[in-house]
């Protein structure tokens, strides 16, 4: 804080008793208020999307802090369209369905200029509140009579926010003009919701080093001197919010709000509340209501919903019989929100209608899955329990629906009667898919809601406890992914029992359903780690146990994100450990982590540095006869991506305590396992490069032959009518079991292109191809994959290869030709350390 003198006019502000705003007990205040919202990128000739709203308000006091608000006229315009040549428009059917509400009084405490608790009667939903709400919020003023430039947490709409106040004077006119500014993004009781990233981890440390999202507020005052504190003459709010996902400087996704609100008369008449109990409807922090799901695409307008889903259905149907028509993508979204608009009854007449006729069926069942709302999980399952949908129509369509879906408790209740429902326990693939979402829901509806409650668990407890006892082993992996899926701490008991070691039976039961119980601590470990890191390292300090086992329990150790202490502990254990392919992973493992680069792993790094140099220099050496662990890693603040594959193989050959014999990397054939252990030494050829590259000669781009499997087209077009944005095409080649994507920009003069290209050359081994640049000519990365055996066990191999501008990386970091010293040395040093 900064306390600064002040002028005589400010001064003489400063000598009222109170220099607060003003709302005498006798009278009514008028202001006419203004809010614009609009949505979109910051560039003209593109569209936006908007809302603005125009009314008079009335603020009368009731007792000495208790107020009255009133709204007279209120008024709502939208925009829907290319900035800023086309007009706003009356909101006609959105003012009739608010009229009602918007006339109703609020009532609101207001004590030395800080808003206090909202109360309205029942009827008024949140989202008018929240109209409200916006408005007081211009009211908050924390004024001081001491100081004119001063920083403090204030609470608003958005939270308790930092905020920065400045108080000025103009002589000329008498005014005091308040100034205060507020950085949105260091706010305390944040209300922010993310939607769509359930399924995401949530990096704090990136965002504070990479701002993403920029957001400010600024308010500015004119104040008039009055009888017994203040008037606030007029008050201009300026909100802004950027949006860069990948820290682009002109790119920015952007939203913004402006509102003014300016002093018209004082009146006689009084605010008048309405007949009814007025309720505590919190503060003045903003209000989630439940409204219907919106696509931030392109917002429409709904009069006859069912009318306007059939005449979507049609021009989709008409349209893309032979070729994928190009406003496909834009009709499919506006399926989707009609969809959602519809009531059930709506959507189940349209399915009658539409059932019989194969193309609009598909149609439907593409769409319906998208919406979002358990109206569609309910449709689903009455539709599928009275034979209307065959089970690969209903598995694909409930894949998609119960992750889309809202994971409410109404909607997981709806789930969990699926799972157990005796129709669909009869058909097995069914089953997993819908205990698997189930476990899944939880998971997002705990991240909603983290006080989530541990009976949600309990028919899944139920049937591993039951499967336990009877040593059904499908019943018992079934039901641990579910529990991993979920990844509630409730879970740790019931999995404990299955985890080997830890005074349980479990060690009688096969290798698999261990490791799986193992790995169904994961999510819970990032969510709890202080309870799983003793049971992880336990399991990795246990030698009793197979080599497998303890491999997986280290990868669950470093999900707990451990001390420098615990991976010290970890190391001095690992120095007398007698198994190679356990010491050999674990060191790796922690050797991979010295390198991380992500900002919320920089602890987990410096303990791994300090780890490495307590351990043998011997498991630095040791060949990759070993199993290892690979950790990769690449952070950059342009565009960031963080990638870890934590991945355990047993590479399990004939040891003793001194030599141990490599054995080649063998194809499967159906007699291996009557071969005699080592007696083949035939390695995998070329052919795979060979065979790949000969289909690719034969179509380069798929799409010069046949038509795309699907396309995504992401476009806008300038008010100049030129094109901007990607389009996403994927094809199949049938015959060659080959797939491609190709994304290319649509801009004009723009040849750049991604291209995936991916192969099956047999039941065990595939091979894909990623370039990119002009032509997708400039870089490119070949990966092959193989299954086949080391010795008696199963086992794979990758081999991927770079193409720099035409220039070959071989693998094992020669280059056929010289390139710059810098790349040379960063590559040579990367895969000399792995």
């Amino acid at each position: 804080s900064y306390k600064h003198l002040v002028s005589p006019t400010i001064a003489m502000l400063m000598t009222h008793s109170c220099i607060f705003p003003e709302f005498a007990l006798d009278k009514t205040y008028v202001y006419k208020y203004e809010a614009l919202l609009l949505g979109g990128l910051p560039h003209e000739g593109l569209a936006r999307a908007g809302i603005k709203v125009s009314s008079k308000v009335l603020l009368s006091a009731v007792t000495e802090h208790t107020f009255l608000m009133k709204l007279m006229d209120p008024l709502l315009h939208e925009y829907a369209g290319i900035w800023p040549k086309d007009p706003f428009v009356p909101a006609t059917k959105l003012t009739s369905a608010l009229a009602a509400q918007l006339q109703i009084p609020i009532k609101f405490e207001y004590a030395n200029g800080v808003v206090g608790k909202v109360f309205a009667p029942a009827g008024v939903s949140p989202t008018v509140m929240n109209l409200h709400r916006g408005i007081l919020n211009i009211l908050q003023l924390n004024l001081k009579k001491t100081q004119n430039i001063y920083e403090l947490q204030e609470a608003g709409v958005q939270g308790v926010c930092r905020t920065h106040y400045v108080i000025n004077e103009d002589p000329k006119a008498n005014h005091i003009i308040v100034t205060k500014s507020k950085d949105l993004s260091h706010c305390q009781e944040r209300i922010i919701k993310d939607i769509g990233l359930a399924y995401t981890e949530r990096c704090a440390e990136c965002t504070e080093r990479v701002k993403s999202l920029i957001e400010t507020a600024t308010y500015n005052y004119i104040m008039k001197p009055a009888a017994a504190g203040v008037l606030i003459a007029e008050a201009t709010v300026e909100e802004v919010h950027h949006f860069s996902p990948l820290n682009e400087i002109h790119g920015a996704a952007m939203m913004e709000a402006k509102q003014t609100l300016a002093f018209v008369e004082i009146e006689k008449t009084p605010v008048v509340p309405i007949k009814a109990d007025y309720l505590a409807r919190g503060s003045l922090q903003y209000e989630f209501a439940t409204e219907i799901l919106q696509t931030p695409i392109q917002l429409m307008k709904i009069s006859d919903a069912p009318a306007q889903i059939i005449e979507v259905l049609k021009h989709l149907v008409a349209n893309n019989v032979d070729m994928v028509h190009e406003d496909a993508p834009l009709k499919f979204v506006q399926l989707i929100q009609l969809l959602r608009v519809a009531t059930l009854e709506n959507i189940e007449a349209i399915w009658a209608q539409f059932k019989d006729k194969p193309v609009y069926r598909r149609w439907i069942l593409d769409a319906l899955p998208a919406v979002g709302t358990p109206v569609i999980v309910k449709l689903f399952k009455e539709k599928f329990l009275g034979g209307e949908l065959t089970i690969p129509e209903f598995i694909q369509a409930l894949v998609v629906a119960l992750q889309m879906v809202t994971a409410d408790l109404e909607t997981i209740q709806l789930t969990a009667s699926l799972a157990l429902h005796e129709k669909i326990a009869t058909i097995p693939a069914l089953r997993e898919v819908v205990m698997l979402g189930y476990g899944s829901m939880i998971a997002k509806h705990c991240v909603a809601v983290p006080t989530c409650p541990a009976e949600l668990l309990r028919p899944i407890h139920e049937i591993a406890a039951e499967a336990t006892s009877k040593n059904n082993i499908p019943e018992i992996t079934l039901a641990l992914k579910v529990l991993g899926n979920a990844g509630h701490p409730a879970s740790l008991k019931p999995i404990m029992k299955l985890l080997p070691g830890l005074r349980t039976a479990a060690t009688s039961l096969p290798l698999r359903i261990q490791v799986d119980a193992i790995l169904a601590l994961r999510n819970i470990a990032k969510k709890e780690p202080k309870l799983v890191q003793p049971v992880a390292l336990q399991l990795v300090l246990d030698r009793a146990l197979h080599p497998e086992v303890r491999m997986v329990a280290c990868i669950v150790l470093f999900e707990t994100k451990p001390s420098v202490a615990l991976i010290s502990s970890l190391a001095g254990a690992l120095k007398l450990e007698t198994n190679m392919h356990v010491a050999s992973f674990a060191y790796s493992h922690i050797k991979s982590l010295t390198r991380i680069t992500a900002p919320d792993m920089a602890a987990v790094a410096g303990a791994a540095n300090v780890a490495i140099k307590l351990m043998s220099p011997k498991l630095d050496r040791l060949s990759f006869r070993f199993s290892r662990a690979l950790q990769l890693d690449f952070y950059h603040n342009m565009f960031w991506v963080f990638l870890k594959i934590s991945s355990s193989s047993m590479s399990s050959s004939r040891m003793t305590e001194t030599a141990t014999i490599m054995e080649p990397f063998r194809k499967f054939h159906k007699d291996r396992y009557m071969a005699p252990h080592g007696a083949s030494k035939a390695v995998s050829s070329g052919s795979t490069a060979s065979s790949f590259e000969k289909i690719q000669k034969q179509a380069k781009f798929l799409g010069n032959a046949v038509p795309p499997v699907f396309a995504v087209i992401a476009r806008a077009v300038r008010v100049d009518h030129k094109l901007l944005g990607y389009q996403l095409a994927a094809y199949f080649d049938k015959p060659n079991a080959r797939v491609q994507l190709v994304v290319s920009s649509i801009a004009e003069n723009d040849n750049l292109k991604i291209c995936a290209d991916g192969a099956v050359l047999s039941k065990h081994k595939v091979t894909a191809r990623v370039a990119w640049g002009p032509e997708c000519q400039q870089y490119a990365v070949i990966a092959k994959a193989e299954a086949g055996v080391l010795g008696e066990f199963p086992a794979a191999r990758l081999e991927v290869p770079w193409r720099l501008k035409g220039i070959q990386v071989n693998p094992d970091g020669t280059l056929s030709i010289q390139i710059d010293e810098d790349i040379l040395s960063w590559i040579q040093k990367h895969i000399k350390e792995e």
